[in-house]
Order: C-alpha cells, then sequence, then structure tokens
C-alpha cells in the first residue's frame, strides 16, 4: 500500500523533532557570488537546491519548492524541479509543492497529472476559489494531498479573504473540509495572520496547516504556534525560505529555527508561556452554524412543505438527518458539531437514542476515542436479551446523543431503558431542538440538554441566505410560535 503524505510527514516530523518546513524558492541573484560562477543559471538554482537538501535533510519536516522559481527557466527548470524534487524523495523528506493551482474540468486534470505523476510531488497548494470541482482532480490521488489557500501572509489578503459575514476565510475553512478527509486536505494560514489562524484551528481542529510568514516576512513563532497547534501539539507546519536560503551558514539557520519552534512548542504545552489562544467564539460558532445549516439543507436534511411528525403532530417543516449518512462530507462536518459540544462534558459512555441517532453516535465515539452503548427499542427474545448493547457498568455515567428534539418523548424512553440498567443519565446532546419544550421536559428528569443548533437559527440562516421565501420564512414561524 503507498504511503500517504501524511503518514510520510508526520514519520519525518518524528524522526528529526521538527516542524520546520525550508521552502525552496531559489533567486540567483541573492546566491553568494562564489558559488559556482560562470555556470549557466538553471545549473546554478538545482545546484543549490540540491546543496540546500544535504545540509538540512535532518533538520525538516518537508520541503516546499516553489515552482515558478523553476518555472520561469521553461522546460530546463521544470527539468530542474523534477530533480530537486527527486533529491528531497532521497533524502526521506516529503514535497509539498507551492504551485496555488486553481482551475476547473480537463484542465484542473492535467495540473494534477503534472504535479502528481509528471514531478511526483507528494502534496500540493491549491486555490479554492472556483470550488470543489477545481479540487476534486488534485484529491482522486489518494495518496496525495492539497493545502487550500484559507488566509494568507501578504498584506493586503484582508481586502478578500476577510468579506464578508462570516469572513470568507472562515467559509472556506468550514466548506472545504467537506471536499477531502484529514490525510488529504489542510489549510495555508498565514504565521502573520496568528488570529485568523486561531479561528482555522477552531474550525478544523484535525487538520494539517501550513503557516507561511515566519521569518523575513515577520511571522512570530510563538504566536502562530500558539494560535495553531492541535490537541496533540502538531498540526502546523511552519515554511521558512530566505531566512535559511541566503544565511551565511544555512544549515545552523535551519537547526535554530527548528530548536526555537521546539521550545515554543514544548513551553505551549507545558502552559509555562502565559500566552492565551486567541479564539474568537462568536465569529467561530457563527461560522460553523452557517456553513453547517446550507450543508444540511443541500443535503436535504430540511425539507419544506407538510409532514407527520414521530408525535403525531403535523410539521412545516421536517428535519430528517437519516439521510446525512449518504454525504460523507456533510457526515463529517456533523459529528465534528457535536464532539465539539460532548467533549466538554463528563461521562463514560456516548449512548444513541435509538435508532436514528445511531450513525452520529458511532461518528462522535470514534471521533472522541470513547465507548459507545445503545437502549433497544425492543428486547431481543433471543441471544443475551440485553436492555442495552455495548458493555458497561452500573453507576457509569452516559451521555445521550440524539438527531432532534421536538417533545422530548422518545428521548425520556431511551433514558428510563439505560436508568434501569443502572445508568445515570446527565445530558442530552441534539443536533437541532425544534423549540416544542423538549428541553423543558428532560428538564423534569433532571437532565441537561445541549443543541448545536435551533429551528430559528436554521430558518433565519436560510432565508438570509435566499434557500427559502419570505412568505415560508413567515407560515413556519407562525407555525411555531402556535
Amino acid at each position: 500500500m503507498t504511503e500517504c503524505f501524511v503518514d510520510k510527514l508526520t514519520d519525518a516530523i518524528t524522526r528529526n523533532d521538527s516542524l520546520l518546513c525550508v521552502g525552496l524558492d531559489p533567486e540567483a541573484e541573492k546566491f553568494p557570488a562564489d558559488f559556482l560562477p560562470g555556470t549557466p543559471t538553471v545549473k546554478r538554482v538545482k545546484a543549490f537546491c540540491l546543496d540546500i537538501i544535504a545540509q538540512t535533510a535532518d533538520l525538516v519536516c518537508c520541503y516546499k519548492p516553489n515552482s515558478a522559481f523553476f518555472e520561469q527557466y521553461g522546460a530546463e527548470g521544470w527539468d530542474a524541479l523534477r530533480e530537486v524534487i527527486a533529491a528531497c524523495h532521497a533524502a526521506d523528506a516529503p514535497v509539498l509543492l507551492d504551485a496555488k493551482r486553481g482551475d476547473i474540468g480537463s484542465t484542473a486534470k492535467a495540473y494534477a497529472r503534472a504535479v502528481f505523476e509528471g514531478l511526483n510531488a507528494d502534496a500540493v497548494t491549491v486555490s479554492p476559489y472556483l470550488g470543489k470541482d477545481s479540487i476534486a482532480p488534485f484529491l482522486a490521488y489518494s495518496s496525495k494531498a492539497v493545502f487550500v489557500l484559507c488566509f494568507t501572509s501578504n498584506p493586503s489578503a484582508a481586502e478578500v479573504q476577510q468579506h464578508g459575514a462570516p469572513p470568507l476565510f472562515e467559509r472556506i475553512a468550514v466548506q472545504a473540509q467537506t471536499w477531502g478527509d484529514e490525510t488529504q486536505l489542510g489549510f495555508v494560514v498565514g504565521a502573520t495572520q496568528p488570529e485568523a489562524l486561531a479561528v482555522v484551528r477552531a474550525l478544523a481542529p484535525d487538520r494539517w496547516i501550513l503557516a507561511p510568514g515566519v521569518g523575513a516576512q515577520g511571522g512570530d513563532v510563538e504566536a502562530s504556534l500558539s494560535a495553531g497547534l492541535d490537541a496533540q501539539g502538531s498540526g502546523v507546519i511552519v515554511p521558512v525560505s530566505r531566512a535559511i536560503l541566503y544565511a551565511g551558514n544555512p544549515r545552523a539557520a535551519a537547526q535554530e529555527l527548528r530548536d526555537a519552534i521546539n521550545q515554543q512548542r514544548a513551553n505551549i504545552l507545558k502552559g509555562s508561556n502565559g500566552f492565551e489562544r486567541m479564539t474568537e467564539k462568536k465569529s467561530v460558532s457563527s461560522a460553523k452554524s452557517v456553513d453547517l445549516i446550507l450543508s444540511l439543507y443541500e443535503a436535504g436534511c430540511v425539507r419544506f412543505g407538510e409532514f407527520t411528525l414521530a408525535s403525531g403532530k403535523t410539521s412545516p417543516i421536517y428535519v430528517d438527518l437519516r439521510r446525512v449518512i449518504s454525504y460523507p462530507g456533510v457526515f463529517r462536518c456533523v459529528v465534528a458539531a457535536y464532539a465539539d459540544v460532548v467533549r466538554e462534558l463528563t461521562f463514560d459512555h456516548v449512548a444513541a437514542v435509538p435508532y436514528g441517532a445511531l450513525p452520529t453516535a458511532a461518528g462522535v465515539a470514534l471521533h472522541l476515542g470513547q465507548s459507545m452503548i445503545y437502549p433497544r427499542k425492543e428486547v431481543k427474545a433471543h441471544g443475551t436479551g440485553q436492555a442495552i448493547e455495548g458493555a458497561f457498568e452500573p453507576g457509569q455515567t452516559a451521555v445521550a446523543i440524539e438527531d432532534v428534539i421536538s417533545t422530548g418523548s422518545s428521548i425520556v424512553t431511551a433514558i428510563r431503558t439505560m436508568q434501569d440498567a443502572g445508568l445515570k443519565i446527565e445530558d442530552v446532546v441534539v443536533l437541532v431542538d425544534r423549540n416544542m419544550g423538549g428541553q423543558a421536559v428532560l428538564a423534569k428528569q433532571g437532565v441537561r440538554m445541549h443543541a448545536v443548533l435551533t429551528i430559528d437559527q436554521i430558518l433565519d440562516t436560510l432565508r438570509a441566505e435566499k434557500c427559502i421565501s419570505d412568505t415560508i420564512y413567515e407560515s413556519v414561524k407562525r407555525y411555531l410560535a402556535a
């Protein structure tokens, strides 16, 4: 089986104890005057990069050649880039090609073929401006990865990337996660933008982030790592180019940077640097909610018409979360949204309310690495005859997972089954609260309810995004008020 980019990356991080990535952006006019004088420029460029690789291979997690610095020399430059990438691989280092590709159809397929087959790069930077269509051809290479431009390090990035509410970069951070999993899709967020780094990390807790800008562009190592590291103290690739390439002693410069990154990383993990992670809770929550609602609507999980609910009541809106399992990207976002709430609670088991919430509860339990159980609606007349499936002990606590809550009757039934078996139920987490009194019903049972979304949030968002008319909006609001 072919080793994927993330596997190669994590192997190099462990082997070299490094999050440092050396950017190969060779500018011949900046080379030392005594470096191969009289040699043709392309050959000097290639030799210079090979020398940098030889000096730093045991200090990096990967290399990031910038294709433009080679493409400018035509066919010879392309050949030089291919040889530089081969040298990185020979040094057991993965290659993240900085090419910022972005197109659709046969053009995107050709770009992907050139990058992954012609050059044999392990990953590539891409632009999300054309949407999923422009990224899919790259993701078709299962062992490769893409890094989506999210919030770049250049001074005028905010003119476009902070536009809108939520800002465009937040929308990209949420939406792009539906295009590929954590082994195939990460983000580019500039180290010069630590606030944006913190927001993207909160929106994408399990994604790799390429954080350019440390060194010549003025990005701060401490601030960017504090904002961007994941829960395991990893998840950030720190690329540095000029500060290493043109240093008097490139190896010494790389080692100093590698060690500085490791020291800050250790300080952050110990909590000794006093730097508070810069998370904008409100804007993150808002961005997540809007994109989750739109994804659910597009997947047909929120519909309008005339429907009969489990309680027997009719409703002009129906939330059908059983459909979400047919949309892996949306399902992944749903699981992550539940997990954000559940991880803050105290419990021994994740418990699914049968049967609609079974897939989601399984996803949440797997995501959090927790045990899962579920009560049966009916006890089997054969086998063990258990009322609850899974391994548990009386006295343990379970957090119940349900998809939608209306009046709360089905949840109360499941809770009683588990309580009869000796389990404690203190919290219920639902994706959508229809605001039909379910929370009050659970409160009478001594159970707290936590909702990822409310029906009002869904309606307000769908109207604001022009997905439903004012007439439908007002009709459903009247129904809910009644």
